[in-house]
């Protein structure tokens, strides 16, 4: 259900925080709200979201505690240091990334942020210094009709590295505008006139990029990262829900918004189902909803 409610994210954010910081009396008053057959922690299960919000309040609270036992350079040391290690863990980004509890996003998506080995590429190319060249048009017979004086910017040679291909250059050394000079052999060649010196073989390669996890995924899922904590995810799945905060989370917000409360029972499955997106339920909802394999059903009393 977390993702099916993404949009209200930021919202319900917002309103978990407030409950958070209700008194006894606040929620004792709040307690004539609750349909009977309420429980927290199913409430809790049916949307991991709320959890994510709890995990992501606790990491940020306890960063901000080690914060304050250092110095500054103490700190951004630390930081470094565990964040290296972090990101290299890729078994725990992955349970990070798929899991509802924590970003919850699908294996086909994990897979799609997930960058291939690129093997290193060795090239051979030519490099040829030349400063001038005369390049000729040929007749059939092969007589040269005319000829172009080209001041030379770079040269590409043929696959046996004897003869130029293409020179890229200027027929005026005062142009700016580059040009490319095609020489075939059969109705163009071209003669050097200033040789700098004779074409050379030389390789171009690319260093390779390892297997992981793109880059800018790296940085969303840094967000679960708990400073001075080499386990991360081992110590957040030890972490138990507010199931007080999630009650109070369905009075304040959830309730008005159509979330399912409950799990649906086998005569509910049929009943009329809303989306947030495309059948979004009208705000605010005067019905109970229940949840049916991650969609929401209306109960019928």
């Amino acid at each position: 259900m977390k993702k099916l409610y993404q949009g209200l994210t930021i919202l319900a954010t917002a309103a978990l925080t407030a409950c958070s910081s209700m008194e006894i009396n606040d929620a004792e008053a709040l307690s004539e709200n609750y349909p009977s057959d309420f429980d927290a922690a199913v409430y809790l299960e049916l949307h991991p979201v709320l959890m994510t919000m709890q995990i992501l309040d606790y990491i940020k609270a306890e960063n901000a505690v080690l914060k304050k036992t250092l110095s500054a350079d103490s700190y951004n040391a630390k930081v470094t240091e565990d964040s290296t290690a972090f990101l290299a863990d890729t078994a725990s980004l992955h349970k990070l990334y798929v899991n509802p509890r924590y970003y919850g996003e699908t294996e086909e998506k994990w897979v799609n942020f997930w960058v291939d080995k690129v093997d290193t590429i060795v090239d051979t190319i030519y490099v040829t210094k030349v400063a001038e060249v005369k390049l000729d048009s040929l007749d059939s017979a092969g007589a040269v009709l005319s000829s172009v004086k080209i001041y030379v910017d770079s040269v590409v040679m043929d696959s046996a590295g004897t003869m130029f291909a293409e020179i890229f250059g200027k027929t005026d050394t005062a142009a700016t505008e580059l040009t490319k000079f095609v020489v075939d052999g059969v109705t163009t060649k071209a003669k050097t006139t200033v040789v700098d010196t004779v074409s050379t073989k030389d390789s171009l390669s690319f260093k390779p990029i390892p297997a992981g996890l793109d880059s800018t995924m790296k940085v969303t899922l840094s967000m679960y990262n708990l400073y001075g904590v080499k386990k991360d995810v081992e110590a957040l799945d030890k972490l138990a829900g507010d199931t007080e905060a999630a009650a109070r989370q369905f009075v304040a917000f959830g309730k008005s918004h159509g979330w399912a409360y409950r799990r649906c029972l086998a005569d509910e499955k049929a009943n009329a189902a809303v989306d947030p997106v495309y059948n979004p339920v009208v705000y605010p909802a005067t019905k109970l909803y229940c949840d049916d394999n991650g969609v929401a059903r209306e109960i019928v009393k």
